[in-house]
């Protein structure tokens, strides 16, 4: 009988240790996907990455066309209760910055990517970081960037230098960058904010567009 228990014993622990593994690695999985994913798909809609691209304070890659959608959808009927959650902030086209230096490479024998154009570094597949500026929206490598712009030479500070997919930390660091320009009346962009009876307007107006165009 104590044999019995013993042996029963052994196969809990077994199964439990054999459900421990596996859920690590399915969340090993799981973050691979994202690692890979984020630099392929639209993180709005994920749908695949095509030019124009654009940016939002987060660092997050968006094609501009399901930006210029989800902003003539005020109601935000076509979208998840996630997805408004996470893109919430995105009010108007000053929220995100266009992006420069991105071309589309299609070499032989190879799948398609985007690739910064300085520094040649295929977007994902880079050792080091990649970077954006939000006063002029070129991309680099993060290791190019000093206090000009390398491509068109604005003056910049170290803030408004946004990491694309950065980490949790610095995701904090670029959360904090943005409710200081909040708190002083700025978008995402360094452009001022529209006034909440502007912004209600324009509400009304996309609504309006919407009743025509059905």
């Amino acid at each position: 009988m104590g044999n019995d228990g013993s042996s029963i014993s052994r196969v809990k622990s077994l199964q439990i240790a054999v459900n421990s593994s596996s859920k690590k690695l399915q969340n090993s999985d799981s973050r691979n996907f994202d690692s890979d994913s984020k630099w392929a798909v639209d993180r709005l809609t994920s749908l695949p990455l095509r030019l124009p691209l654009v940016s939002d304070y987060q660092g997050n890659l968006l094609n501009k066309e399901s930006v210029l959608e989800w902003l003539l959808t005020p109601d935000k009927e076509d979208y998840t209760e996630e997805q408004v959650r996470l893109f919430g902030h995105i009010k108007t086209l000053k929220d995100v910055v266009e992006l420069h230096n991105i071309i589309f490479d299609q070499p032989k024998h190879r799948s398609p990517s985007l690739r910064c154009d300085v520094g040649d570094e295929i977007l994902g597949k880079s050792s080091g970081k990649l970077a954006y500026l939000a006063q002029c929206g070129h991309v680099l490598p993060r290791r190019m960037l000093g206090f000009e712009c390398p491509v068109c030479g604005i003056a910049h500070s170290a803030t408004d230098i946004i990491t694309l997919n950065p980490s949790y930390d610095e995701l904090s660091i670029l959360q904090a960058r943005m409710d200081e320009l909040e708190h002083k009346g700025l978008t995402h962009s360094g452009r001022t904010a529209k006034s909440k009876k502007r912004r209600s307007k324009q509400r009304e107006c996309g609504k309006n567009s919407k009743r025509r165009a059905a």
